[in-house]
């Protein structure tokens, strides 16, 4: 019975896994140029955050106890100091460097788009910053966190 709940557990965590990387491309292919001009129905691309944010959750944990348990077993303590300060400067280099994009985003679109010509109040969660917040380095950064959480949680419990 063991072997068979373990087997349900790695399925359900392969079929979250497609499901995030499938949020993630999804709102990244839905990201509209600054220069394109339109309206529309707000962000599509965030839809499968919305509905599928479940499987993203359950991802998430499963990563973790899989990376907690791992590391645990397998790994010694220098080794899982060194993963887990590698995330920590991974995770500060994804983030500033998304920081920076979305700025620079900001600016070209009070610039470019004549609906936020002349506004300073541009809001960062739009149709135009989907390429910048959903691609692969923010799924990354996901992974990263996860790694992190796991370093700790598991240098905590050797010490």
């Amino acid at each position: 019975m063991k072997k068979m709940t373990s087997y349900l557990f790695r399925i359900i965590y392969i079929f979250s896994a497609f499901i995030t990387i499938g949020s993630f491309t999804f709102a990244n292919l839905t990201a509209v140029s600054p220069t394109h001009n339109s309206g529309g129905n707000g962000n599509i691309g965030l839809w499968g955050f919305f509905f599928l944010f479940p499987f993203i959750l359950i991802f998430v944990a499963m990563s973790i106890s899989y990376l907690h348990e791992y590391m645990y077993l397998k790994l010694k303590k220098s080794s899982i100091r060194i993963i887990t300060s590698g995330s920590l400067i991974g995770m500060t280099l994804i983030i500033s460097i998304t920081l920076i994009r979305a700025f620079k985003l900001k600016s070209v679109l009070a610039e470019v788009n004549p609906i936020y010509r002349g506004k300073t109040d541009i809001p960062l969660s739009t149709i135009y910053s989907n390429a910048v917040f959903f691609n692969f380095f923010t799924f990354v950064l996901l992974l990263l966190i996860c790694f992190f959480i796991s370093g700790l949680m598991t240098l905590k419990e050797k010490n």
